[in-house]
């Protein structure tokens, strides 16, 4: 079974991820893990991102600007590749295209490499790829103060920002549009684990 675990920022996708691994005993991938993992120095994301936006892109903490030209593999430096490409949409789809690509490649090596593992597959962003590889997708929500409290309380970040991420999320009605189920996650962790279960005995 691969059961893909969707849903906006805050929404609780990875508090859902959690009790699937826990408690059904599923593998679960991230690409939000995998992307920043292939992001690394060693990678070829990395090496495809270093030559498309330029070594302006890694991080100098602690090199004079001698030095910054020759220091070799420094990991990006995320605050200054995130005002880059949140900057201009053109960046950001070239960006993607880098990234989005060699992610759901990992994770269709994953599925291909443990055919008699339950896996979820965790991601904020769906598409048809996305959709292909899963035999089914549960859409996590929240709605939106409850994840701007969330976002407050677990990152630390102001109002005014949360609502400006999530003015960039993708609609519930998106979501709702690539998923066979939609896990209400607002309430308590109990409510939560309950529906799992549910949707877990119907599939049974």
């Amino acid at each position: 079974m691969v059961l893909g675990i969707t849903g906006g920022i805050g929404s609780g996708k990875s508090v859902v991820a959690d009790i699937l691994s826990r408690q059904y005993g599923y593998r679960v991938l991230s690409t939000d893990d995998i992307a920043k993992e292939l992001e690394k120095p060693g990678h070829a994301v990395y090496d495809e991102l270093v030559e498309a936006f330029g070594r302006g892109i890694l991080q100098d903490e602690g090199l004079s600007q001698e030095e910054r030209p020759a220091v070799a593999c420094r990991p990006i430096d995320k605050v200054k590749f995130g005002a880059l490409i949140y900057s201009d949409p053109a960046v950001m789809e070239r960006a993607e295209g880098i990234i989005h690509p060699a992610t759901w490649g990992y994770v269709e090596d994953e599925i291909a490499a443990h055919p008699d593992e339950d896996i979820a597959v965790e991601s904020a962003l769906p598409c048809e790829r996305y959709r292909r590889m899963c035999d089914e997708i549960w859409y996590v929500y929240a709605d939106e103060e409850t994840r701007i409290r969330r976002l407050m309380e677990t990152r630390g970040y102001p109002e005014e920002k949360c609502r400006s991420i999530l003015a960039e999320q993708i609609t519930d009605e998106e979501f709702i549009a690539y998923a066979d189920y939609i896990v209400e996650n607002g309430g308590s962790i109990e409510d939560t684990a309950a529906r799992i279960r549910e949707l877990a005995v119907e599939r049974s």
